[in-house]
């Protein structure tokens, strides 16, 4: 967009101030006939008090002086015309930047009683599809668009229409289209190419964006950035967009979740439709309900299934006391394990043999598959495709009825690892492009809008979800335990002829029960202990004691971004980093997922805080490979109090663990008094 002379959209005035905010310095176009004052003549504009009014004209500049903006939204009334306006300001480069925006006639606790209606009919929405919906229902009657859609992205960008309202009736796929009538997309999908890294950058600074054709300049004269403006007009190719899809007036408003754009709200209509700001705002705020409530309910569901998958853990009591073999334990969970993955076909391989059930490759090809990947993957976590015939481990292989593979490794010995695998059949899947993706042959001919371009996608699975992957790590880990404890369970009954045999494997069982397999520090059983043995001695001699509790912060994003071998590599540095820096007879422990706590004994306040920052600070230093930005923690501080157990001091700790990440995170916060 050019800085001279740009393009600004209809539904609002724009004017150019200095630094200072007290000098017009150029105006949109529109602005004499918005608010009713003097075009400017021969380069000069009128004053900004004849423009806003001399109390309005002050209070920006002293709400602006130091400020990059103003801290909300402002409403005065024109001198010159009887109608309310808004009124955003802020600052680019050396200019200050005015949009200005009539208000509606609209009142302000009829709107509030409407959106605080929608608000709660959102909270009360119990799965995914009622509250999506919902939601454009709700925006639909609220901004009356022709179309309202959630888009929803996939791993590749291309978007998904889940949930769609028409305020006219719904017109089917290939269907002739009224005239001023928008087609239905629900169920259709739009290319990845249709929303480039730039435009998904721009709704992270951006989160709403309208557009009302009509257009009006800002003139030349002046260099000013408009890029932040709200009412700068849409690229050309953004046009274009629109115009191919039958849209003159467009709002949208980006649907964040927990780890990036997990899709957008589109408000649709077949001609220009301003919307004013009470309504964006309204609009705003139920796509933010909606959003946080859509990801409550996929954490609850992910939990639901994560129990599932812990109710069915092999490892219990029962099996410790006696102890089965690998092909007992196959034999009596295959069937459950199928229905926890959705597979129709398991394979269990353990030192050489191969176990199956199910649709499964012949052994020679289990066999085959388990050398390759444990050749190609090296780092602890999971492996999966759902496109076996073209995965290069697999390709090769005699697959046929199989195109999907989940392995999960057992490290069942220090030399060698089993390998859990589940398989997939192929999906054939038919999906329906609304815009022709890149790499498509184009069809004969697309009559109108609604007509839809058709793909049978063959020679895939339905894809391995993150929290089946995650499940199926606990499983291997309980597996693993499993297949430890009948091995060692066997070595004992041959005490006398492999005594040597014995120890080794009674030291293995300890390091799976004292020590965290990934970063071999303290696991949170063992940790416990020596917590519980601190609070006993602390009881009896009042020898103060201090825990640190920490985690790394973002460190989903380093995962979900970088890989999960990237963020072992974190995990496995950091633990072995700190463990070096501490004393003899302090000690550290993985409390769970990327939480560690430091045992710091004879630790009062002032020594516990002198440790946390130096930890803090040491962390900061520490370069992993992969990793491109600085690795911080945050850290909560807990020193034993009288009356204080393991359960209280940890809740103290945890607290104030995310109280320093709610301060800005790489820093450290003391834990407050225990309750009395």
């Amino acid at each position: 967009m050019s800085k001279h002379h740009s393009l600004l959209q209809s539904f609002g005035a724009l004017l150019v101030l200095d630094a200072d905010s007290r000098r017009i310095q150029a105006i949109s176009s529109n602005v004499a006939v918005m608010l009713g004052v003097s075009a400017p003549k021969e380069g000069r504009f009128p004053t900004l008090s004849s423009v806003l009014g001399k109390r309005l004209s002050q209070r920006v500049r002293y709400e602006l002086q130091g400020q990059p903006r103003l801290s909300g939204p402002l409403t005065f009334k024109c001198p010159a015309r009887p109608q309310r306006f808004q009124l955003h300001a802020y600052r680019a480069g050396a200019h200050v930047i005015v949009e200005i925006e009539p208000l509606s006639t609209i009142g302000k606790q009829r709107l509030l009683g409407t959106v605080n209606e929608r608000l709660m009919r959102l909270a009360e929405a119990t799965h995914q599809e009622e509250l999506l919906e919902y939601l454009v229902m709700a925006v639909q009657e609220l901004t009356g668009h022709d179309r309202v859609s959630v888009c929803h992205f996939d791993s590749d960008w291309h978007g998904l229409i889940v949930a769609e309202s028409l305020a006219t009736g719904s017109v089917k796929i290939g269907s002739e289209v009224p005239p001023g009538r928008l087609p239905a997309l629900l169920g259709q999908r739009f290319p990845a190419k249709d929303f480039p890294a730039a435009l998904r950058r721009a709704y992270e600074r951006h989160p709403v964006r309208l557009i009302a054709p009509g257009e009006h300049l800002l003139p030349e004269g002046v260099a000013v950035d408009v890029s932040d403006c709200f009412l700068r007009a849409p690229a050309p190719e953004r046009q274009r967009y629109l115009q191919r899809l039958g849209v003159r007036g467009a709002l949208s408003v980006a649907m964040q979740g927990d780890t990036g754009l997990w899709g957008l709200l589109y408000c649709h209509s077949a001609t220009a439709y301003p919307v004013t700001p009470s309504v964006r705002d309204a609009v705003r705020t139920l796509v933010q309900m909606a959003t946080q409530r859509l990801l409550l309910l996929r954490a609850r569901q992910e939990a639901r299934y994560l129990q599932r998958v812990q109710d069915s853990l092999v490892f219990s009591t029962n099996h410790r006391l006696a102890p089965q073999s690998p092909y007992q334990l196959f034999t009596e969970h295959a069937d459950t394990w199928k229905t926890l993955f959705r597979a129709n076909g398991v394979a269990l391989w353990v030192n050489g043999s191969v176990y199956q059930s199910g649709n499964t490759p012949k052994p020679e090809a289990v066999s085959q598959l388990v050398t390759r990947v444990e050749k190609a993957h090296i780092h602890r976590g999971p492996w999966c495709t759902r496109e076996a015939a073209n995965e290069p481990l697999t390709a090769s292989l005699c697959m046929a009825e199989q195109s999907g593979v989940l392995a999960i490794p057992l490290p069942t010995s220090p030399v060698q690892r089993g390998w859990l695998l589940f398989f997939r059949p192929e999906q054939v899947e038919t999906l329906y492009w609304a815009m022709q993706p890149a790499s498509a042959v184009p069809p004969a001919s697309l009559s109108s809008p609604s007509a839809a371009w058709c793909e049978e996608v063959t020679g895939k699975s339905e894809a391995w979800q993150r929290v089946e992957r995650l499940a199926a790590m606990d499983l291997g880990e309980d597996l693993t335990l499993a297949i430890s404890a009948y091995e060692i369970s066997t070595l004992n009954r041959h005490l006398e002829r492999e005594r040597k045999a014995l120890a080794d494997a009674n030291q293995r069982l300890k390091q799976l029960a004292h020590f965290d397999p990934l970063t071999q520090v303290w696991n949170r059983y063992r940790i416990e202990q020596a917590i519980d043995a601190e609070l006993v001695a602390a009881k009896r001699y009042g020898a103060a004691f201090a825990l640190l509790l920490f985690d790394v912060d973002h460190f989903k994003q380093i995962n979900d971004t970088l890989g999960h071998s990237v963020g072992d590599e974190v995990l496995v540095s950091l633990a072995r980093l700190v463990e070096s820096s501490l004393r003899g007879c302090d000690h550290l422990g993985r409390w769970g997922g990327e939480e560690f706590v430091v045992l710091a004994t004879h630790s009062n306040m002032k020594a516990a805080v002198g440790l946390a920052e130096r930890l803090r600070s040491l962390v900061a230093t520490l370069d992993v490979t992969g990793l491109r930005q600085p690795m911080t923690v945050s850290i909560g501080v807990a020193v034993w109090q009288l009356g204080d157990s393991c359960k209280t001091l940890m809740a103290r700790a945890d607290t104030a663990m995310y109280k320093a990440k709610r301060h800005g995170r790489n820093r450290v916060e003391i834990a407050t008094d225990v309750t009395p």
